[in-house]
Parts: C-alpha cells; sequence; structure tokens
C-alpha cells in the first residue's frame, strides 16, 4: 500500500512539473511576441532568437513567441531548417512532422496551430538555432523587400485551405527519407508563407511553380529508386 502512495506522488509530482513547465515556457513565449507584432517576419524570428535564455529552445516557446501571426510564420519557421543544404540528421523528422500536422490544420480551417504537449517540450540547441536564422534572415530580407499587396484575390478561407494541402505535400517530400528531396518543396513552402502574411499574390505563385517542381523533382527520386530496388531483387531473388 505504501508502495502504490509512493508510486502516485512520484507521478503528481512529474505532473506538477510538467505542468510548470509548460506555464513557465507560455510566459516567456508570450513576453517574445509581445516584442515581435507588428513586425517584418525576419524581425520577428531575429526577436525570438534574441530573447531566449540558455542552451536550448523549446518548440513550445517557438510557437507561443510567434502568436497571432500564426500560421504563416510557424510554416516558416519549420521549413527554413529543412530548405538549406547540409541539414543534420534527425532534423527533417523533427521539423517536417510539425509542418505536416500544421497543413491538416490549415486544411480544416482551424485558426490557431496546435501541437501535442510531448511535442511541444521538445528542446532544440540554442546554438544551432542561431545559426539557422543567421543564414535566412538576410535571404529573408531580401525576399521582403519586394512584398506587397498584390491580386489579394487569392487569399482568404480557400486560398488559406488551399496553402493547407501544399503544406500537406511538402511535408511529405521532406520526410521521405531522400537526399535532395526536402530543400526545394521547404524553400517553395517558405515562400508561399511569406506571401501569405503579405498578401502578396504574385510571390505566391512563384512559390508554388517552385514547390510543383520540387514535388515532381521528388516523385521522379521515387520512381528512379523503386525501379532499381525491384531491378536488384529481381536479379538477386528472381522476385
Amino acid at each position: 500500500m505504501d508502495a502504490q502512495h509512493q508510486h502516485k506522488a512520484q507521478g503528481d509530482n512529474a505532473q506538477g512539473e510538467n505542468a510548470s513547465r509548460d506555464r513557465v515556457e507560455t510566459t516567456r513565449g508570450e513576453a517574445v511576441h509581445d516584442t515581435t507584432q507588428h513586425q517584418s517576419v525576419s524581425a520577428v524570428l531575429r526577436g525570438v532568437v534574441d530573447q531566449a535564455e540558455g542552451d536550448t529552445i523549446s518548440v513550445g516557446r517557438i510557437i507561443e513567441a510567434l502568436g497571432e501571426r500564426a500560421f504563416g510564420l510557424v510554416l516558416i519557421l519549420f521549413s527554413l531548417p529543412n530548405s538549406v543544404p547540409a541539414v543534420p540528421p534527425g532534423v527533417a523528422g523533427v521539423f517536417g512532422t510539425p509542418v505536416l500536422l500544421f497543413g491538416i490544420q490549415m486544411l480544416l480551417g482551424h485558426k490557431r496551430p496546435w501541437l501535442p504537449k510531448s511535442f511541444m517540450r521538445r528542446e532544440i540547441s540554442l546554438e544551432k538555432f542561431k545559426k539557422l536564422i543567421d543564414v535566412a534572415e538576410p535571404k529573408l530580407q531580401w525576399v521582403e523587400r519586394f512584398c506587397k499587396p498584390r491580386l489579394t484575390q487569392l487569399f482568404g478561407v480557400v486560398g488559406d485551405r488551399a496553402v493547407g494541402l501544399f503544406a500537406i505535400l511538402v511535408a511529405i517530400c521532406v520526410l521521405i527519407p531522400f537526399p535532395g528531396t526536402n530543400i526545394p518543396p521547404s524553400a517553395a513552402l517558405v515562400i508561399v508563407a511569406i506571401a501569405v502574411i503579405e498578401e502578396d499574390g504574385y510571390l505566391l505563385i512563384l512559390g508554388s511553380i517552385i514547390g510543383i517542381a520540387g514535388m515532381i523533382y521528388t516523385a521522379t527520386v521515387l520512381g528512379a529508386s523503386y525501379h532499381l530496388i525491384r531491378a536488384g531483387l529481381s536479379s538477386w531473388f528472381g522476385i
């Protein structure tokens, strides 16, 4: 009986620690959000990095910091790591899975991104995250210089759901473990997400074209790999 009470107490303590940590993450994220409202995408991401503390930053803190700009910014943030060369092993899954979930939520018409608490608590090296933003910031600023509201009729409920479907397809490309299949679609999703935030229809069309080209490349790689594997099995085992 005593052992049962002790086990229950340990479980309650663990739940209390997790709840307390979640409250701290939310408070820190809201503080960053307050200072990054009404800024450009590159400035918002820089603010998330500059105000982070410690050696790691959690996924939950990043999402909370992005605040009301929600889906557009999280799609940019979680697509950036997979849109640059030499991505460390395991990064595609860490960042590709949220993109898939966010895409599904946008397709269903959700207004704010959601992730399971277990995923929100996952931590990323702050040093690596800063390096990523350092590399991406000049490129984002270059794109932002050309952004302005154009072809705004492309945006709205239907447009957001179309972007959600696009994000799902990109995430599938990212999660397929083949070299080079993640970069073009992820870079295209970054462009599309910036276009949504800025309501720039020309940029949306450009990002969509790049994304479709990247998906065609992924499908080509998959098809070639399938035929190579089938040919190998046929020669070895007569299948």
